[in-house]
């Protein structure tokens, strides 16, 4: 798969009028995406790189019992030792991701993820204008699959750029 297709994969979801579902269904990874799909960030991710939301790694299997999710997909880029490596300048087709954390209040809030669209050619989370993902805030607008710029990323500290490492 190349990133091309991947960013168009992704874009092709957006007005199918997705509910948000943590941790949900993830529609058949070799078909189109559905009409009110009811599944979470991480299931639209896994969905659009035609992997599993369950994987046989050994760092997601330490990290979560094997789930591709964002704290394990987190974990693999900073590492660079699974599926992602970490990069420092965005490109169409990578991916944003943040970890699970625990807020001022010390309540466990959801990590995020989603797929670069558009860059502008700076640096780190700055160089990327514009993401697909499936997230809660976007389902406010009938559909929580929507391409947005990256507000959510550069307001966590620990988001990351990370490349799938069999995306051409």
């Amino acid at each position: 798969m190349d990133a091309e297709y991947l960013v168009t994969r992704a874009l092709s979801a957006t007005g199918k009028k997705t509910v948000y579902k943590s941790p949900g269904v993830v529609p058949d990874r070799r078909g189109e995406w559905p009409e009110s799909a009811a599944t979470d960030c991480s299931g639209f991710i896994s969905w659009c790189l035609k992997i599993s939301r369950k994987v046989d790694h050994p760092l997601y299997k330490q990290v979560n019992g094997g789930w591709f999710e964002t704290t394990a997909v987190y974990q693999d880029v900073i590492k660079s030792v699974g599926y992602f490596d970490q990069l420092t300048a965005p490109r169409p087709g990578a991916i944003l991701v943040y970890p699970d954390y625990r807020d001022t209040q010390n309540r466990l809030r959801q990590g995020h993820i989603g797929i670069v669209t558009q860059t502008n050619g700076a640096a780190g989370i700055a160089g990327v204008d514009a993401v697909v993902h499936c997230s809660v805030g976007n389902s406010a607008q009938g559909d929580a699959v929507q391409e947005t710029p990256p507000t959510p990323w550069r307001a966590h500290e620990k988001s990351v750029i990370g490349w799938y490492y069999d995306l051409l």
